[in-house]
């Protein structure tokens, strides 16, 4: 008896591959460069699952003659590439990977706050250029003890994210869509955005992209921060209006920001928001940890296997079309 299909349309790491290969047939698109969406869909035509990379976006253009597909999934949280309603529509269950990077991203997000207040990079950079002992003084940072953090989308991962920032002696204030329940656990405080905006020394986004975040940080944003505030963003780039951040930062309407993500991505080295000197940007490395990443790429084939096999996806985003066990 065959094997299913399965169709990956990128480079993926070898050990998913091989966990994958164990129970289904690879047809990997092995080229640097995007595939061509015209030879996927052709491609798809006989798959039956689908791992998408890239963030190739899916949706019923994509899958209009893929009638096997039994099952989506990618290895990442976010799914802003996923259509999931149309998934929904046709019937196929959509998993991605929650939890294993809950940590990981938290540890890069408050690095990033610690690097920023502290200006980490500059000061090392002041080392190496041979400056130090020249009658020069390096760059004075902020303490984050009796500081306040906003966090915008207190998730699972702004929760971790929070933890550290109480480790450090800082008030945690958040806001979501709605209010948490368990504030008095966590010790935090929902706030309303403009509150947030107002009283934050830093102000960190975690939320996803909807049509309700996209550039929700704008220049009405930025200037309703404070002028010392630091901006981090480790939820997705589009929910910054780049343009406005770095004009927010030349005029001193604000004071530093910090990015692992970015719109456009990548970031061109040339690009305004880096010619402002007050701009530390890593390249979207938030769960890029080997232990991390092979975890949710173990967790992408275990959902695929699942789906495969019309069992229950582990992690299932449209859990109104999931397998019944």
């Amino acid at each position: 008896m065959s094997k299913p299909v399965v169709v990956v349309p990128g480079l993926q790491r070898r050990d998913g591959l091989e966990a994958l290969s164990q129970f289904a047939t690879i047809k990997q698109w092995k080229e640097a460069s995007p595939m061509p969406r015209d030879l996927l869909k052709e491609w798809l035509k006989d798959a039956d699952a689908l791992w998408p990379v890239n963030k190739i976006q899916v949706d019923k253009d994509l899958l209009k003659d893929a009638k096997n597909i039994k099952v989506v999934a990618q290895s990442s949280v976010g799914y802003d590439n996923i259509n999931v309603d149309d998934l929904t529509e046709l019937g196929i269950p959509f998993g991605n990977t929650p939890d294993v990077l809950t940590e990981t991203v938290a540890e890069l997000a408050f690095t990033l706050v610690v690097c920023a207040s502290r200006r980490i990079v500059e000061n090392a950079a002041f080392v190496t250029s041979g400056a130090w002992g020249k009658n020069k003084q390096p760059i004075k940072g902020f303490d984050l003890s009796r500081r306040t953090i906003g966090i915008v989308g207190l998730g699972k991962i702004g929760l971790s994210i929070s933890r550290r920032a109480r480790a450090f002696g800082m008030t945690v204030l958040y806001h979501n869509r709605h209010q948490r329940s368990d504030d008095s656990l966590y010790m935090t405080t929902y706030v309303s955005m403009d509150e947030l905006l107002a009283k934050s020394d830093v102000v960190l986004v975690m939320a996803p992209l909807t049509e309700e975040t996209y550039h929700l940080f704008d220049e009405t944003a930025f200037k309703k921060m404070k002028k010392t505030a630091l901006f981090v963003n480790v939820g997705r780039g589009k929910i910054v209006d780049t343009d406005a951040l770095a004009k927010a930062l030349e005029t001193g309407e604000i004071d530093y920001a910090a990015l692992d993500v970015t719109d456009p991505e990548p970031l061109p080295g040339n690009h305004p928001l880096l010619q402002t000197g007050k701009c530390l940007v890593v390249p979207h490395i938030g769960s890029y940890t080997d232990r991390t990443r092979h975890d949710m790429v173990m967790l992408t084939v275990e959902n695929i296997r699942n789906g495969l096999n019309k069992h229950p996806l582990t992690t299932c985003v449209n859990e109104e079309v999931n397998y019944k066990a």
